[in-house]
């Protein structure tokens, strides 16, 4: 996806604001949230592919779990977000970031429309069984995204729903390492387009 075109999406969801504005009052919601990410892929297109053809969607996906403090504006949310991956023979991964956007919350429900930028370390490369060595332990991308969320209240200040993402890391990095039993030198290039989704459970306050 071209910078040109995540600047049309963050601009529509910044101009949703003031339609959302002024029916609602401010508050802070806290949010936990445990789901699953699929591994970096090329673009936006291969990720989905990815997940059509995935025999077992859960193995060949990485865990995530985190959470999120989300404060709206009378429709305006801002909002901070941090979340790692985990999973068996793989490097984790570890997102913290910024948000904003519009919510929109008719009676009972409430719909977030957000856009995100922060860091996106990834690490441990050595989990990988191919890679006997690597230059580095971890490394940090700049990463910008979009995320869609729905939750319903369960009475309360508790809230239950859906988080939905796609995160694109702008900048990129190849890693020298030690691929195979045999030695050979090659590069582990990282960097890419991740999507996923969440359960969210949040208590407002």
């Amino acid at each position: 996806m071209t910078r040109r075109t995540l600047w049309i999406l963050g601009t529509a969801a910044l101009l949703a604001v003031p339609a959302a504005a002024g029916a609602q009052g401010a508050g802070v919601q806290i949010e936990a949230f445990y789901g699953l990410e699929r591994p970096p892929s090329t673009s936006f297109k291969a990720a989905v592919s990815g997940v059509g053809s995935a025999s077992d969607l859960f193995n060949s996906s990485l865990q995530l779990a985190g959470g999120d403090v989300l404060l709206n504006l009378g429709g305006l949310e801002l909002g901070a977000i941090g979340d790692v991956t985990f999973g068996s023979n793989t490097a984790s991964q570890t997102a913290i970031g910024g948000l904003i956007g519009a919510a929109i919350a008719p009676p009972g429900m409430k719909l977030d429309f957000l856009a995100e930028a922060g860091g996106h370390r990834i690490g441990d490369f050595t989990k990988n069984p191919d890679i006997v060595t690597a230059s580095s332990s971890s490394e940090w991308l700049f990463y910008v995204g979009l995320r869609g969320g729905i939750s319903f209240q369960l009475g309360g200040p508790l809230s239950l729903g859906l988080w939905g993402f796609v995160r694109w890391d702008v900048t990129s990095h190849d890693i020298p390492v030690t691929v195979g039993s045999a030695g050979s030198a090659g590069s582990y290039s990282l960097g890419g387009t991740t999507i996923g989704g969440t359960l969210r459970l949040g208590f407002s306050l």
